[in-house]
């Protein structure tokens, strides 16, 4: 008479433990989407931070009676962390120590390596040589023969001046510099309870505000820029 109460016990732990099972992968599914939607405002945070200092160049450039296309400039360098890949020149790969330090497939020459190679790679070693040029240049076509990236021809640099036409007051200098930053998962699908990567279009804009008063226009009379 025991035999069919063992066998509905048996039944009864087996589903249970099909039912634990399927409630752990609901979990780790839902701990994964909290993660990877935690990364993606990560990196939006850090963007909007990175174009909030590319504001705040671009109003001190401004602020001491450099023209328009100076103003863009420093914005656009202050906003290199943000602008994804290098696309001029080239990046540079990894620097030769690293590279050697890899092939030997040691995690302890790897770390020794590290601490022996110069803090600057191979790629921003590129950057702070090109960076004066690119400053120097005259106009955006020029521009892109010596530095270009990603992102920026996604960015835009808004300046509001309010001014008079004589200079003869100083007014509040505001700077607002706008990216579109490509997303890491798509917000549509999310929303549809799917979890998937972002196509290429899917972008979100973020933006930067900076202002200061300027006081250049005291000092410099032409205000035609």
């Amino acid at each position: 008479m025991t035999q069919p109460f063992e066998s509905c016990r048996r039944i009864t732990g087996g589903a249970r433990r099909g039912q634990s099972l399927v409630e752990s992968v609901f979990v780790i599914l839902l701990l994964c989407l909290c993660f990877l939607a935690f990364f993606q405002y990560a990196h939006l945070f850090a963007c909007k931070t990175i174009l909030n200092h590319a504001a705040t160049r671009a109003a001190r450039a401004r602020t001491v009676g450099f023209n328009r296309w100076m103003v863009e400039k420093s914005a656009l360098v202050a906003a290199i962390p943000a602008s994804g890949d290098r696309l001029t020149p080239p990046p540079a790969g990894l620097a030769p120590a690293v590279l050697a330090a890899l092939q030997g497939n040691r995690v302890g020459e790897v770390w020794d390596r590290a601490l022996i190679t110069p803090a600057y790679s191979a790629g921003s070693q590129i950057e702070l040589a090109r960076i004066p040029d690119f400053m120097d240049s005259v106009n955006a076509p020029t521009s892109q023969d010596i530095l270009d990236y990603e992102l920026w021809e996604r960015t835009d640099v808004d300046l509001d001046e309010p001014l008079s036409l004589d200079g003869s007051a100083p007014g509040t200098l505001s700077v607002t510099v706008r990216q579109r930053q490509p997303l890491l998962l798509s917000l549509g699908a999310m929303a549809l309870g799917e979890l998937r990567n972002a196509d290429a279009d899917e972008t979100l804009a973020i933006e930067g505000y900076y202002s200061i008063e300027s006081h250049y226009p005291l000092y410099m009379e032409n205000m035609n820029w």
